[in-house]
């Protein structure tokens, strides 16, 4: 069991987010723009990117934050609500920084943009999910605004110093929630109970949040929320954890069996284990992400259970949970291409009819070799006393 991880270095983090800002401008300046407004919308999810967190580096927590990045200069920050003005400050430690009320952000951000003299020019939003007052504001505010999320989520899709400090926490915490769990569990708990102590256990290791699904079944039909029920001898426990640290989710896909696992559960989990392996092996700097899909398939298919490989039984074989950008998604219409330096999570997860739903999942850095996981090992079929 993990009592504690050592803390992050502080300084590494304010040294990333001046270059993020800094390659940015360099990106407005060779595009003809005289400036970038990155939105922050306060709903953290790892579902969608926060630009504005990702260049201030702040966890807002009222509804709106705004980074106002000229091409040439030091940016500006408007926050809201204004109680949280002393946290902003001490966090962001950028000298033009504003709070206020929520209904005064619109006009404390036009009036930022006018001190920095960027509502007379070329000017690109970064909005990720919007409000509607939100988005609507900005056409009222600025003279045609161009689109901007690309020029966060192109950055940021390459992992920083800082970004991988805080994934290989995550992962580190994920890992350690697992190992709690799997210690933790036993017949009769009910699901939730099991999954309130391991949150809690994982937050206090550090992660500031955690999307996490933990459920168990006699044949489970599809990862799903935790329930009232109870576990039971026979059981198998899907655990999909996800934990943040400083924005930055990271994602294990862990199987355990309450009891003996049969002969059945152990091929099927070793067959998902090596579609995992295979896609990790090819998955290098080139490769588009169809591609890695087809490899993962490959043995799942060749085993008789191609239709299992489809939907509504497979949406995705992984996908990013960046701060700034959801690139790569790892499906089979994609045509990204992966890129050295990536981090997304990896996971083979399945329906098969023998055994139910198992999940087999690592997150994953992209480099010369191949797809490198980030976790200490990657998982297995693991066993709970019954």
């Amino acid at each position: 069991m993990v009592d504690q991880l050592p803390p992050l270095p502080l300084a590494l983090k304010a040294e990333c987010l001046d270059r993020r800002r800094r390659a940015v401008q360099e990106t407005l300046r060779a595009k003809g723009l005289d400036g970038l407004v990155a939105y922050g919308n306060g709903r953290h999810s790892f579902l969608a990117s926060n630009p504005a967190w990702y260049l201030a580096g702040f966890r807002q927590l009222g509804p709106h934050m705004a980074v106002l990045l000229p091409a040439e200069g030091d940016p500006a920050v408007i926050v809201a609500p204004t109680w949280d003005a002393g946290r902003a400050q001490e966090q962001i430690g950028l000298p033009d920084l504003v709070a206020v009320e929520p209904a005064d952000f619109l006009p404390a951000v036009q009036a930022a943009l006018d001190r920095l003299g960027m509502r007379r020019g070329r000017i690109a939003v970064a909005g990720g999910v919007q409000p509607r007052l939100i988005s609507e504001a900005w056409p009222v505010m600025l003279r045609n605004p161009e689109l901007g999320d690309k020029l966060v989520s192109d950055l940021s899709r390459i992992r920083d110093e800082w970004s991988l400090a805080c994934v290989r926490k995550g992962a580190a915490i994920a890992e350690a929630g697992y190992r709690f769990i799997l210690e933790t569990a036993r017949p009769g708990m009910p699901e939730y109970v099991l999954a309130a102590e391991s949150e809690a256990y994982m937050r206090g290791l550090g992660a500031e949040d955690n999307f996490q699904l933990l459920s168990a079944s006699q044949h489970n039909r599809a990862a799903h929320r935790t329930s009232e029920r109870l576990l039971a001898a026979g059981d198998v426990l899907l655990g999909e954890i996800t934990p943040s640290v400083d924005g930055e989710y990271v994602q294990i896909c862990r199987t355990a069996v309450i009891g003996d696992p049969t002969q059945t559960q152990l091929a099927a989990f070793d067959l998902l284990d090596g579609a995992l392996r295979s896609a990790m092996a090819a998955a290098k700097p080139g490769v588009a992400a169809r591609d890695i899909v087809e490899v993962m398939n490959a043995p799942i298919v060749a085993a008789g259970y191609e239709p299992y490989t489809k939907p509504p039984y497979m949406r995705t074989r992984g996908h990013s949970m960046a701060l700034g950008s959801m690139d790569p998604e790892i499906a089979i219409d994609s045509d990204e291409v992966l890129l050295k330096g990536m981090v997304f999570v990896l996971h083979p997860n399945q329906y098969l009819p023998e055994t139910g739903y198992i999940m087999c999942g690592e997150p994953v850095i992209i480099t010369d070799d191949g797809a490198v996981p980030l976790t200490s090992r990657m998982g297995r079929l693991e066993t709970i006393p019954a």
